[in-house]
């Protein structure tokens, strides 16, 4: 029996086509890996749920495939599939949210970088809400980022960049990934319901979209959680009640009225 996987899970980019509402940060890094202009430090910031950390390993799968450097990831190679599945030797994972004691980035990033991947280019770190870690963590940091060996890059992940000392910021390219606008989101969740076989009402797609507040994921999650409680066939009314919500038409209505 297979395990049930979210729909944000199940529907995560895995290529840079794939990304919503993200284009000028895809196309940078499409033409940077084309051009093999690869820098050692990267820095994602935005809202929650607008596709940071997916944007980063879909970046490390483009250094990592066995196609590398290729701006077009296989998907297939076991490069690709273990950054896929957060479980990859070379593209190490880490959560400065848990982890901001110097000692950890010492362990776990600052004693290992000096070490060459086991296969590939590259060797990388992805330090996701980066601007967590401590003053001393940043300053620990800071002497790697200073002097970094050629084989590693770093993919930094924060939805709070003012945080950050500009030591850092400076060493890094920064990415500033926007909300993604409503109607780009209603045709992803429009072409997820297809693929789910949910008929959802498209003023029930629009307050979704709404309610999300320009995060893919919490509008994904939000589809989900409606599925749970609707079955296969979903409503305006069912989004409001959940959301607390007013219809669109009642908004309208009242603009009218304002107006008139």
């Amino acid at each position: 029996m297979s395990s049930y996987q979210v729909i944000a899970r199940k529907y995560r980019p895995q290529r840079f086509a794939d990304v919503v509402g993200q284009e000028h940060v895809t196309q940078t890094l499409t033409h940077a890996v084309e051009q093999n202009r690869i820098a050692h430090a990267y820095l994602f910031c935005g809202p929650r749920g607008t596709g940071k950390t997916t944007v980063a390993r879909i970046f490390a799968k483009c250094l990592r495939c066995k196609n590398a450097p290729t701006a077009q990831p296989c998907g297939e190679c076991p490069d690709c599939r273990a950054i896929a599945e957060g479980n990859s030797l070379d593209m190490l994972e880490f959560d400065a949210a848990s982890n901001t004691q110097v000692e950890k980035i010492r362990e776990m990033i600052i004693e290992h970088v000096k070490y060459a991947p086991s296969s590939g280019k590259y060797k990388m770190y992805l330090v996701d809400e980066v601007h967590m870690l401590s003053g001393s963590s940043f300053n620990a940091l800071l002497k790697t980022l200073e002097e970094p060996p050629a084989h590693v890059v770093f993919l930094f992940a924060t939805t709070d960049p003012e945080k950050l000392p500009t030591t850092i910021l400076s060493r890094c390219q920064r990415f500033d990934l926007r909300r993604i606008p409503a109607s780009l989101i209603v045709k992803q969740l429009t072409h997820i319901a297809a693929q789910e076989k949910v008929q959802v009402a498209p003023e029930a797609l629009h307050a979704i979209a709404r309610g999300a507040d320009g995060g893919m994921r919490d509008a994904e999650s939000t589809l989900d959680q409606l599925i749970s409680f609707c079955g296969d066939r979903i409503q305006e009314t069912d989004v409001l009640s959940m959301f607390g919500l007013t219809a669109q038409s009642q908004l309208l209505e009242l603009a009218r009225s304002v107006l008139d």
